[in-house]
């Protein structure tokens, strides 16, 4: 049986990121890799604090997850009828995250679940086109812990038969080589 946990992990992720992104007040984040927008219309949602974030960027190689996150960060009728104090700005954007966006010249940066579907040989370069390119106060990156495949039966962790999670993962990390 798979493990069950409350709130979701994709929740308590998002809760994380934004919590980390409040206490660096970081005002401007673009995630690089947005896909459909979760992370970013997770960030969008008007918060009380004294740091609110007013700038959203997002950056994506796959155009129809990119117009699925058009869709999704459309304003909601909270939006029309609870006016934001503080402006806000998102802008989306057709490409990778070598591409330079003028427009963007973010506080944090966010890679959510992205680096394990690149080339293991080009994870290096993409940190550093993403830290270099961009040269945020604070960069996020999240990636799924390999230890903790062994809650999963069916994935085999530890064996010579073992399997990722998403057969688009190219690797799978363990804590010890994600901070290596």
């Amino acid at each position: 049986m798979a493990p069950y946990f409350f709130p979701p992990m994709w929740e308590q992720r998002r809760i994380c990121i934004a919590h980390t992104l409040r206490k660096h007040c970081a005002h401007s984040v673009l995630e690089v890799g947005c896909g459909e927008g979760n992370v970013l219309s997770f960030l969008a949602a008007p918060t009380l604090d004294d740091h609110p974030i007013t700038e959203l960027y997002g950056i994506n190689i796959n155009r129809s997850a990119l117009l699925a996150a058009r869709d999704r960060l459309l304003p909601a009728d909270y939006d029309c009828r609870d006016l934001r104090v503080d402006r806000f700005r998102i802008e989306l954007f057709h490409g990778n995250a070598a591409m330079p966006l003028a427009s963007a010249e973010p506080d944090a940066m966010v890679c959510t679940e992205i680096i394990e579907h690149v080339d293991p040989k080009m994870v290096t370069l993409l940190t550093c086109v993403v830290l270099g390119a961009y040269c945020p106060r604070l960069a996020i990156f999240t990636t799924p812990n390999a230890e903790f495949n062994v809650n999963f039966p069916d994935l085999n962790y530890g064996k010579q038969t073992a399997r990722s999670r998403d057969p688009d993962h190219k690797f799978e990390w363990t804590r010890a080589q994600f901070f290596h």
